[in-house]
């Protein structure tokens, strides 16, 4: 009987783990979607800025969108 108890306890611990995983997975990916729709206007030209900083907004963009989709490919396999 302790050993099924130390095995249900054990299994708890191994889906509370990956609950914590899949939340920061999921904060991450909420932070992504953020920062692309952030950004997207900076792309799009819809604004434009006059500090010269438009390049970090693109490259931030394009970091964003890239790792968005790198996700979603390693989640679907």
């Amino acid at each position: 009987m302790d050993n099924i108890k130390a095995l249900q306890t054990e299994r708890d611990n191994l889906m509370s783990a990956i609950d914590q995983k899949d939340a920061f997975i999921e904060k991450i990916k909420s932070w992504l979607v953020s920062e692309v729709k952030h950004q997207q206007p900076i792309v799009d030209g819809t604004v434009i800025l006059s500090d010269g900083t438009d390049g970090i907004c693109e490259g931030r963009h394009e970091c964003a969108e890239s790792l968005l989709n790198q996700i979603e490919e390693w989640e679907n396999k």
